[in-house]
């Protein structure tokens, strides 16, 4: 499964236009976190992000960055905010 979602994703990349790849990139990052492989899912996020960014518009850049918000988890990346949290709660 692993092997034909990546296949589909080198083939988007020539195969179809901008917006039909994001499509493309959001189903098989959702497909990647409903497989368990959230790793993958964050980078194909990634993807989505960047193909956001390229529209160039305020909604677009809105988007993006909800993208990536998604994503933190699988890259182990917090917010300051949650750390001080975290370590209020410990101390």
């Amino acid at each position: 499964m692993v092997d034909l979602l990546t296949t589909a994703a080198d083939g988007g990349k020539s195969l179809i236009d901008a917006s039909d790849r994001l499509i493309l990139y959001v189903e098989i990052a959702r497909l990647f976190g409903a497989l368990g492989y959230h790793r993958k899912a964050a980078f194909f996020s990634r993807q989505v992000a960047q193909l956001y960014l390229q529209q160039e518009n305020r909604f677009a850049a809105i988007s993006a960055m909800q993208v990536l918000a998604m994503t933190t988890k699988a890259y182990r990346v917090q917010s300051r905010a949650s750390i001080e949290n975290t370590s209020s709660k410990v101390s």
